[in-house]
């Protein structure tokens, strides 16, 4: 448990309101979380004393702005998706985890992949994503596979730019150099498609494809 967790809930997200997140708070004495949340909650929509639908009611249309708020609240649509998702939750888990191990199998006899662990001792992955990691091979190298992957319609991504190869924070003075564990960890990932729809058929297609790709690419030196 912890004091403040913060989910994004974008539309690549285990669970989603297409855009969006959410706070929850936990927080101990003397802390008074029902009035941190009603502060959030004002905050996010201009530090308006009332909302949309407060305002609505007969005789309700007097409000104040008591603060510098922004207009980062969530529509009622966007939340009734989420409430949909949370409800379906255990089942899209047990989707993704099926998804997880398909690859795992998969690539299993392959000496060339660094296959992303699941469960370590009592913690157990969300199986958000699937951080496939090539052995030896440079950021060209790993490029030039995510083209030959693409050439079969297979959208696969990158799990992340590290922050000093970015350019604002390149700009600051930050040196990609001065983390070597971030690039090798870059250098050599794909990420593989994830979600709960993938079929048996398209998963040995996309497990098919990765091998395909890494053949090409290690007999193309």
């Amino acid at each position: 448990e912890t004091d403040i967790a913060i989910f994004s809930l974008h539309a690549v997200k285990n669970v989603t309101t297409a855009e969006g997140g959410a706070i929850c708070l936990n927080l101990p004495a003397p802390f008074d979380n029902a009035e941190l949340y009603k502060e959030l909650r004002m905050m996010s929509l201009n530090c308006q004393t009332k909302d949309a639908f407060s305002k609505s009611k007969a005789g309700g249309w007097r409000y104040d702005i008591v603060g510098l708020g922004m207009k980062i609240n969530m529509a009622d649509v966007n939340a009734a998706i989420g409430l949909a998702q949370i409800r379906e939750y255990p089942e899209l888990l047990k989707e993704r985890k099926r998804v997880f191990n398909t690859y795992s199998k998969g690539f299993a006899d392959c000496d060339w992949v660094v296959l992303p662990p699941s469960v370590d001792g009592e913690k157990e992955s969300s199986y958000h994503i699937y951080a496939l990691r090539i052995k030896g091979f440079t950021e060209e190298q790993r490029d030039r596979m995510i083209d030959e992957i693409a050439k079969s319609e297979v959208a696969v991504n990158v799990h992340f730019i590290p922050m000093p190869m970015l350019s604002f924070f390149n700009s600051l003075g930050y040196d990609i150099k001065d983390y070597p564990q971030a690039y090798e960890n870059f250098k050599g990932e794909i990420s593989l498609p994830i979600y709960p729809q993938l079929d048996e058929e398209q998963l040995s297609f996309i497990i098919k494809t990765v091998k395909s790709a890494y053949d090409k690419v290690t007999g193309d030196k």
